[in-house]
Order: C-alpha cells, then sequence, then structure tokens
C-alpha cells in the first residue's frame, strides 16, 4: 500500500513538473490578458492601408511608367549616349519605385498575374534576342514572362552590348530593338494604369470586406501577399538563390540570378524592398512616413508576444536589423555572393528570422490562416 501511494505522489509531481514546464515555455501572453483577435477594427486599418499606402504608392509606380516611356521614346528618336543615360536613370527608378508596390499581389494585382509580368530573374536573354531578330513575338504569353519587365530593360539598356557607346550604335542599326524596348516599357506602364483604374473601383470592396480574417476576407489576402512575397521574394529571390543557400548539397552561389544583373547594383532594390515591406506592416503613410493603423498594431491590440516581448516589437526590431546589415555590404552582389559569402549567408539568416515571426506567429495569434504553401521551410 504505501509502495502504491509513494508511486501515486512520485506520477503527481512528474505531471506537475510537466505542466509548469510547458506554462512557462508558452511564448504568448495568458489568456487573461489577450484580447480576441476578432474584436479589433480591421476596418481602420484597411481604410488606412488603401488611403494611404495602396493608391498612392500604385500613383507613384504609374508616374514612373509613364516617365519611363517618354524616356524609351526619346531615346529611340534619337539614340545617343546622352539619351542613355537619361532611359538608365529613369529605368532605375522605376524598379525601384516597383518595390514598393510589388508585394501588393491581391486583388487587382492578382487578377492580373502583375508580379510575373513585371519583374522575373534571371532574365532569358535568348528569347529576348529570338523576339528581336523575329519582329514577331506575343508579351502576353507566360513564355514571354521572362523575356520581358524590368529584367529585360535592365539588359536592353546595360547588357546587350559591353559599352554604352556599343549600346547606341546595337539601336541605331536595329530597329527590331527599339521596337521592342519601347514596347516592353509600354506594357509595364499599361499594367500600371490598370493598377490605378482597378483600384479606385477595388477600394470600398477590400476595406468593407473586413468582418473576419477567413479566407476570402481582405486581411488574409493581403496578409498572406505580405508574407509570401517576403518569404519567396525577397529573402529567397534578392539573397538566398545568389549566395546559394538552396543548393542543397553544394551550396554552390549562382551570382547571375541576383536582380538587376547587368546593372551590376542589385543592393538598393534589396533596401528599398525591405523599407517598403517594413513600412506597410507598421501602416505608414506612403508619401509622407506617418504612423497609422497596421499591422503592428493590430499585433500589439491582442497583446501578442513572443518569448515574453511584444510580437510587432520583434518585428519593428528585425526588420531595423536586417536592413542595417544591408547597408553593411557593397555591390556588385554577385561578386560579394562569391567573395563574401558567410557574410551574406548571415544576411539571409537573419531574413530568415523574419518569416516564423511573420507567417507562424503573426498569423497564428491574428488568427489568419495560411493559404499558400512552400517546400523550403519556415
Amino acid at each position: 500500500m504505501d509502495r502504491t501511494r509513494k508511486v501515486y505522489k512520485l506520477g503527481l509531481a512528474v505531471l506537475a513538473g510537466i505542466v509548469i514546464t510547458f506554462t512557462s515555455c508558452d511564448p504568448e501572453a495568458p489568456a487573461s490578458q489577450k484580447t480576441s483577435a476578432y474584436s479589433y477594427n480591421r476596418k481602420k486599418m484597411l481604410s488606412n492601408m488603401a488611403s494611404n499606402y495602396i493608391i498612392p504608392a500604385y500613383n507613384a509606380y504609374h508616374t514612373a511608367t509613364k516617365s519611363l516611356v517618354g524616356k524609351v521614346i526619346s531615346f529611340n528618336a534619337a539614340p545617343n549616349d546622352a539619351a542613355l543615360k537619361a532611359l538608365r536613370l529613369s529605368w532605375e527608378h522605376s524598379l525601384l519605385v516597383w518595390q514598393d508596390v510589388g508585394f501588393l499581389e491581391f486583388g487587382p494585382a492578382k487578377e492580373n498575374v502583375l508580379l510575373a509580368q513585371t519583374n522575373v530573374y534571371p532574365v532569358d536573354t535568348s528569347e529576348i534576342n529570338t523576339n528581336i531578330k523575329s519582329g514577331n513575338f506575343n508579351l502576353k504569353v507566360p513564355k514571354n514572362f521572362d523575356s520581358k519587365g524590368f529584367q529585360a530593360l535592365d539588359y536592353l539598356v546595360n547588357g546587350v552590348k559591353s559599352t554604352s557607346e556599343k549600346i547606341v550604335d546595337f539601336y541605331v542599326a536595329t530597329p527590331n530593338a527599339r521596337t521592342y524596348m519601347l514596347k516592353v516599357a509600354e506594357e509595364l506602364n499599361s499594367n500600371a494604369q490598370k493598377m490605378v483604374n482597378s483600384w479606385a473601383n477595388y477600394q470600398n470592396k477590400f476595406v468593407n470586406n473586413s468582418s473576419s480574417n477567413a479566407v476570402g476576407s481582405s486581411v488574409s489576402a493581403m496578409f498572406n501577399a505580405f508574407v509570401q512575397y517576403y518569404e519567396r521574394d525577397i529573402r529567397k529571390a534578392k539573397i538566398g538563390l545568389p549566395v546559394g543557400v538552396f543548393n542543397q548539397i553544394t551550396k554552390t552561389p549562382m551570382p547571375r540570378h541576383v536582380e538587376a544583373v547587368y546593372f551590376s547594383k542589385s543592393l538598393p532594390f534589396l533596401h528599398r524592398a525591405l523599407i517598403a515591406t517594413h513600412k506597410f506592416f507598421s501602416g505608414k503613410n506612403y508619401t509622407s512616413g506617418n504612423d497609422g493603423e497596421g499591422l503592428d498594431n493590430y499585433l500589439k491590440y491582442i497583446n501578442a508576444t513572443a518569448n515574453g516581448q511584444p510580437l510587432q516589437l520583434l518585428i519593428q526590431q528585425q526588420f531595423d536589423k536586417v536592413k542595417q546589415l544591408v547597408g553593411t555590404i557593397n555591390d556588385p552582389l554577385s561578386e560579394q555572393v562569391v567573395m563574401q559569402k558567410s557574410l551574406i549567408e548571415q544576411i539571409y539568416e537573419e531574413l530568415q528570422k523574419l518569416v516564423p515571426q511573420l507567417k507562424v506567429q503573426t498569423s497564428d495569434q491574428l488568427e489568419i490562416p495560411i493559404t499558400y504553401q512552400d517546400t523550403d521551410g519556415d
């Protein structure tokens, strides 16, 4: 009987230890300190994001691409070094502004497959040259998605020949190339105009679809597009693939996979993308940078925590950290992924830390289901 009593007491002690262990490791705030994610004013957040970020950002993007078309027309009319310099500056500016809207791949952008039609890399230079030579091409078909957009223009204005003088001579001698470059620029501008027009009609639907965070809601669509873009198009495409992280066995760098490889400057676009996604997460005004209702406020409202600290604060700090680290390296990134491989891998690891914070912790605590799949883990 005594032995039975001892075993019973030992079992209770072990059970109590397990309960204490699990309770002390819980990264979230106690239920008594948490507020339901469904009582938050989602409509206010969506209204701020639409009015103060999304619409002005698309307007700025459309203005940039419209100017880009004008610079292509001017260059085509009289190809020379000065016109080429002006065209390059306009292309660079437009690609920077694209970073401000690239992650908005929901609603009108998703319907128009905007991301895949705008900034795919590495670019297919063989297909571009074939299209130029034949003069017969359809930029709308998927097989041309990697032979148009900003990265095609990178090749056309920076890499089609080895020097600026030879590039100018190429366009003087090749009318089909002038036509192709104009068509690529015009399509970028046309798609930007579509976004401006579509959001004029879509804004009310987006703001009013705020009754829940379920699949099909505006919060779900926006959040999933945001997180997927960060995971796939910033972390993976801009750094992970070029430095070889996803070459599972060899880890061999792929320097030709950097963004804007012919421009030889990739980091301004990475930095701009991090600034834009951080600004959007924080609900900041696109133009003024003034603070507004964002995902950070949503997390704060429900007292979301991780490892005993406010989750929104941890995310803000990690955004700041990766932006600071990116500022410590120099272009060309295509060289750095080989010569400074360990340093670029460290930056990738810091980029990676935001993935579980956003995709797992934020989605769980805001009760937003993740609707996309990836194959490389979180």
